[in-house]
């Protein structure tokens, strides 16, 4: 079922509307799973789902938090291992670009998490980068996430061992706009402040490399990043 994908043209998405095609947000209960500043907890809210977004950083819930609501959207300190919610009370469980920020030794309790908050016939969607494409170079220098996302799509293969059917397996391209270096520099520590002594130690490098891999547009650079979604029902 789980099979690397082949070196082919994926075809470019807004993530935004992959999210709402697949996941049918309206009327549905949505765990963000890693939610970070909640921007992807105010799109689904803003297409009809009641979402909570759970984060472990409190720098990371305070933006969230302090950004207008779209709709119905909250947030709660937790970790994906240790979910702070009632079991069976979820339509969606939601990794958005997290599920490889859990660390290698609690992927597979996280499976378990999901499944634990899951209802009968709930989904679980899994959106990862894989280890290649412009935005994955960038970042190189601060985030070598090589081995670490070949760990989470492992783990990701023992999901019929641990509540979950897997049904489905997607690629598709995404891509960020930065408007300058130094908004990707804010943006990269922002997620991890322990970067920003290597945004120092890598300054020169990484600037050659924002300006080789970006494709100038319109408002900055755009970094291409290729995603796989994995798609998994609980029973």
């Amino acid at each position: 079922m789980f099979e690397e994908p082949q070196n082919e043209e994926i075809q470019v998405r807004d993530s935004s509307e992959v999210l709402n095609g697949l996941l049918g947000p309206q009327g549905k209960k949505i765990i963000d799973i890693g939610c970070g500043g909640g921007r992807i907890a105010r799109i689904l809210a803003g297409h009809g789902a009641t979402v909570i977004g759970i984060d472990p950083s409190d720098r990371q819930l305070d933006t969230a938090r302090a950004s207008d609501p779209a709709a119905d959207e909250s947030f709660l300190k937790g970790v994906a291992e240790n979910l702070p919610l009632e079991d069976r009370s979820a339509d969606i469980v939601l990794f958005f670009n997290s599920f490889h920020h859990v660390p290698p030794e609690h992927m597979i309790t996280a499976l378990k998490e999901a499944s634990r908050v899951l209802k009968t016939a709930g989904c679980m969607t899994v959106f990862e980068p894989l280890a290649e494409g412009p935005q994955f170079q960038l970042t190189l220098p601060i985030a070598d996430e090589t081995e670490i996302r070949i760990l989470a799509y492992q783990a990701l293969s023992k999901a019929q061992e641990n509540g979950f059917l897997p049904v489905g397996e997607m690629t598709y391209m995404a891509a960020t706009v930065r408007s300058s270096f130094e908004a990707f520099r804010a943006s990269s520590i922002a997620i991890n402040a322990d970067r920003e002594s290597k945004f120092e130690k890598h300054d020169t490098e990484l600037r050659s490399r924002f300006e080789e891999l970006g494709e100038k547009v319109e408002g900055g650079y755009r970094f291409k990043q290729p995603m796989r979604v994995n798609i998994m029902v609980k029973p």
